[in-house]
Parts: structure tokens; sequence; C-alpha cells
């Protein structure tokens, strides 16, 4: 029994040495190296949260615009005269800003071919007027061209690094790189019915993709398609 004791004194007293100082330096040591990885990679975690960010908040502006569709809410002009807005949408023109779109409200007397109708795309200036500081044209509710509810540039409002890295325009026949000349995605009351134009006619899907431009391989994209549904990828 005595022999036994000496066993468990020695076990207890070895149990209660604590970490030795080579044990503690290690510890340290591997916190510090996983601390500068952190801090030398942190500015590339903010710029992709930053491009996340960005991705559900152009998505969002889809949405809201497809809500607007939905519901015919009034906009009015610089007098506070109700503008006849007849749809609502986005628009993307890559040859006048790489980081900018627009949300656009589509009126009757739209420019098309000399006659002022709902066309069912932006056809706008592309110093995109304000909906709020145009005047209207007569009778009320006509204006010259479509204005433009809110410019979004992202890279200001989320990362300089920021930009929209490209357009896909689909058909039946198939996907192919936007060719730059603009592309609207509109919503039309009562459904709300969705269209998208470009410089190649009429697409049953586009996929808009951002990107930024300290990384090649980085990118979001939002699809898009004519039943409506609006996608992340």
């Amino acid at each position: 029994m005595k022999h036994v004791f000496k066993l468990s004194s020695l076990g207890a007293e070895k149990s209660e040495r604590g970490i030795t100082l080579v044990e503690l330096v290690v510890v340290i040591f591997i916190i510090a190296l996983f601390s500068t990885i952190l801090v030398a990679n942190f500015p590339e975690i903010q710029r992709q949260f930053a491009l996340s960010r960005a991705t559900y908040r152009l998505a969002q502006d889809l949405r809201t615009a497809q809500g607007l569709g939905l519901s015919g809410v009034p906009i009015t002009d610089k007098n506070g005269t109700a503008i006849l807005a007849k749809g609502y949408g986005i628009y993307i023109n890559l040859s006048n800003s790489a980081t900018k779109y627009v949300i656009y409200a589509d009126v009757p007397g739209a420019a098309v071919n000399g006659v002022r109708t709902s066309d069912q795309k932006y056809s706008g200036d592309l110093s995109y007027p304000l909906c709020v500081n145009v005047n209207q044209l007569p009778p009320i509710g006509a204006l010259a061209t479509d204005c433009v509810i809110s410019v979004v540039d992202i890279s200001k409002v989320e990362n300089p690094s920021l930009y929209i890295k490209g357009i896909t325009d689909c058909t039946q026949s198939g996907c192919v790189a936007d060719s730059g000349g603009g592309v609207s995605i509109n919503f039309n009351p009562p459904n709300p019915t969705t269209s998208m134009t470009g410089s190649g006619g009429t697409y049953s899907a586009v996929n808009l993709t951002l990107g930024l431009r300290t990384s090649s391989s980085s990118g979001r994209t939002i699809s898009v398609n004519t039943f409506g549904l609006i996608d992340i990828n």
C-alpha cells in the first residue's frame, strides 16, 4: 500500500507541472503566424466581401424594379407631377461605364423610329437624367425620353476594385457575350412581364457578372430570365 501511494503521488506531481517555456513559445509562434497570414490577406478578404455585397445589391435592385412593375408606384418630375411610367427596369451599358447601372422608368414618349411610345427598354440619354429633375412635355405624362430613378456605381458604394465584368445574352440558339451596346431588363405591369433587350435584339435570359480588377479569376453572376426568376451563382 505504501508503494502504491508513492506512485500515485508521483503521478499527481507530474500532472501539476503545467506547460513548459518551450510549449509556451510554440503556442505564441503559432498565434503570431496565423495573425500575420490574416493581416496579409485582409485587403483581399475585404474585396471578396465587397463583391458579394455588390452582387446581392444588384439582385435586390432587380427585384425592386420588378416590384415597381408589379405595384405601379407613381413617380414624379421636378414639378411634382406624376410620370405615367409603363414599366421599370435595370439598364447597363458597358461602353458607357463598366461600374454603373441604373434603375429606370419606361414611359410613354420614348422615341422609337420617330414615334413616341413605350418600347419596354431604356431609350433615354446616357447622361442618365433623373426623373425628379426632368420637365414633362404636354400632354401631362409624356416625356421625350425615359428617365432614371437612381444610378448605382458599385466601385463607389462598395470597393474601387469592383466592376461589371461582363454580360452574357441568351436566346433559343445559345448564349454569347454582349457586344457592349447596352442591355435593358424591363418589367411591365400588371404581371409584371419581363423583357430583355440589347443590341442583338430580345433575349430569353441575361447573365450579369461582377468581378474584381485585382483578381482576374474572381466573379459572381446574376441570372435573369423571361419568367422573372433572379438567381445568384
